[in-house]
């Protein structure tokens, strides 16, 4: 089942590409005699209405429910109005009113509605109920040779992307994003690449951490359990505790990884490297993008994505690292008495915010100490001018 439909879900704000779903001009006419029968309806055409919103209710499977969301507005069955579906093979209309009361009378254009491009719908009696029309489309997520199901979602308005009960991580632009908690995302001003493991249970990785010689020599220290997400059936893990530092090979080029790792093992924050089969030597130039997100107390989420084949290190932190990090974690973190989570924004983009409020602040001080050092020569002039009418005073007497 999907998530509830709520007000708790991630907001993705994203800059709108020129690369959109193209729909038709609102305001469009398209004849319709053939296909809309009403007794009062003599015009013969049907007027192309704006979708205010599209949901999106996906899982681990390639077909979607889609629905349109038409805000405000009102007409009546003399004045139909189309809605432009999305491209592909529809099934199962339905349209109601925000409290699932069907509008009747409704319809398509074209022979089949498998294969229509727009829905008839003949009224929408009352403004201040939004009106939804709903239906499923065949075969648009895709799974990739690596286990993930993948899409693109560029459209002109927002966006709402549900997801299955089950699903607990998805990534938007590869960056990894926690849904545990919470129904799905809206994307704003909607540019995103949508992706997610096919696989429900990782690979779990067995790795021994030894504080003593003995320990080494017996192979007796404390175990860890690494879980690993990468489409792939097996991954061969080399981890060297000295260098505080584990390795695994990739033979995929664009291959997601999604890492769980105790802390205990590893500390946060991670750098990630990708280098060739036979370099012996890591670079800075071999750093590859990465991203971390639902840190607990005992585990971190590490993702990346490979763009060629070769040998991913993954390097762990000090503890001295470590600590900066969880400081920066708790200023980032909700205030207490927060009932609802703070919409999530591109990194750019909550950075910018930040330096904002610092110019505030610091602007906002100057303001302060300039009106405070204002004050203070005001009550100095005052006194000044009161000494002088004194001694003024005297030297007549």
């Amino acid at each position: 089942m999907y998530k509830k439909i709520s007000l708790s879900v991630f907001t993705i704000i994203i800059l709108f590409s020129s690369n959109a779903q193209v729909f038709a001009e609102p305001g469009q006419k398209i004849d319709i005699k053939e296909y809309y029968e009403y007794n009062n309806f003599v015009s013969g055409v049907g007027e192309v209405i704006q979708t205010d919103k599209i949901i999106f209710e996906i899982g681990r499977h390639a077909d979607v429910h889609v629905k349109h969301i038409i805000v405000g507005k009102a007409w009546d069955p003399t004045n139909p109005k189309l809605i432009e579906m999305l491209p592909g093979k529809h099934s199962n209309l339905e349209v109601t009113d925000e409290d699932g009361d069907y509008l009747r009378p409704i319809g398509f254009v074209g022979e089949t509605f498998e294969e229509s491009k727009y829905i008839i719908v003949g009224q929408k009696p009352f403004s201040a109920y939004d009106l939804v029309a709903e239906y499923d489309l065949e075969n648009f997520l895709e799974l990739d040779d690596n286990g993930v199901w993948t899409k693109q979602f560029v459209y002109p308005h927002d966006v709402i992307i549900y997801f299955d009960d089950e699903m607990k991580v998805f990534f938007a632009n590869s960056r990894g994003i926690d849904i545990s908690e919470v129904e799905g995302i809206n994307c704003m001003g909607c540019d995103i690449t949508v992706e997610f493991f096919d696989d429900v249970e990782p690979i779990t990785k067995k790795v021994i951490k030894n504080e003593t010689k003995l320990e080494e020599f017996s192979n007796t220290g404390k175990e860890f359990i690494l879980e690993i997400f990468s489409g792939e059936a097996n991954i061969n893990l080399d981890y060297i505790e000295e260098l505080n530092y584990f390795s695994f090979p990739v033979d995929k080029s664009n291959q997601l990884i999604w890492m769980k790792i105790p802390l205990d093992l590893i500390l946060s924050p991670y750098h990630v490297y990708l280098t060739e089969f036979d370099q012996e030597v890591l670079s800075e130039i071999d750093q590859i993008r990465k991203s971390e997100f639902g840190q607990t107390e005992t585990h971190a989420n590490l993702s990346f994505k490979a763009p060629t084949e070769g040998v991913i290190h993954v390097v762990g932190s000090t503890e001295a690292e470590h600590m900066e990090l969880l400081e920066a974690l708790a200023k980032r973190a909700p205030q207490p008495e927060t009932k609802m989570k703070e919409d999530v924004k591109e990194d750019v983009k909550e950075d910018l915010r930040e330096e904002l409020y610092k110019n505030w602040e610091s602007t906002n001080s100057n303001q302060v100490n300039s009106e405070n050092n204002t004050i203070i020569f005001i009550i100095v002039g005052v006194v000044a001018v009161i000494i002088i009418g004194i001694i003024i005073k005297l030297k007549k007497n």
